[in-house]
């Protein structure tokens, strides 16, 4: 029986996350201090990603979480992906987990996840992030963290969230919003962009101030019909960042 088991929380079912380092670099692991103590995270990474950030540090510290580690040991186009889908394909062969989750915005996975749902009957889904994955989980599910450990967190979140709040107010003596962030980019665009796409619309969102600008800046790096799509998925933003 595990710790966890033994202090009372119980775990109905265990899940698996493959991280596609390469992909959602630090981003990807948001959530990873809410995993359950039976789950098992993997982290794909090649010596071109290999490093953390920070608040990503702190998370897994605070939650006492130490991810296995594979890396990329030859390297070639698609070749970190090829080497989580053919781990992914033997973990599911050997029952390893009830649900499993690649953590990625690279839509070349999914040939690979609908094969596993229809001919192995495997759980597969791709998630942007970790705390994508995990959803809203009910309070026993979630990983226990001490008092002290989850106080330090929480006012460490509101000293970010201050941090980001203070912008100069725009011109015409409009009232300042928080800047959107790179995961409400990747949470609003369908189908998922990879982190590299989202963070090129993300600086396109942040430098305009009007729907004219941010039209015209998404026709600089995109044709026509994925400026189209980008702008149509990201409307819910424009009230908030952007004038009329």
């Amino acid at each position: 029986m595990s710790a966890a088991a033994s202090a009372g929380v119980h775990q109905n079912t265990m899940r698996l996350f493959l991280i596609d380092y390469e992909n959602v670099n630090s981003t990807g692991m948001r959530g990873i201090g809410q995993v359950a103590p039976d789950d098992r995270v993997i982290l794909f990474y090649s010596q071109a990603a290999n490093t953390l950030s920070f608040e990503i540090m702190d998370e897994m510290m605070s939650a006492n979480i130490v991810p296995e580690r594979i890396c990329l040991s030859h390297s070639g186009k698609n070749a970190l992906d090829f080497q989580l889908v053919t781990f992914l394909g033997y973990l599911v062969a050997q029952k390893k987990a009830d649900e499993y989750y690649i953590i990625s915005c690279d839509a070349g996975y999914q040939s690979a996840i609908t094969f596993c749902r229809e001919y192995l009957g495997a759980k597969v889904q791709m998630k942007p992030t970790v705390r994508a994955a995990l959803g809203r989980q009910p309070a026993a599910a979630r990983r226990p963290v001490q008092t002290a450990q989850r106080t330090a967190r929480t006012a460490a979140v509101r000293l970010r969230k201050k941090v980001v709040q203070v912008q100069p107010a725009a011109s015409g003596g409009r009232t300042a919003e928080p800047l959107p962030t790179l995961d409400m980019i990747l949470a609003l665009i369908d189908p998922p962009v990879t982190v590299s796409t989202a963070e090129e619309i993300l600086g396109c969102l942040r430098s305009c101030r009007s729907k004219t600008e941010f039209h015209n800046a998404l026709q600089q790096r995109f044709d026509n019909d994925t400026c189209k799509q980008f702008y149509h998925c990201l409307k819910p933003c424009f009230s908030d960042y952007l004038e009329d």
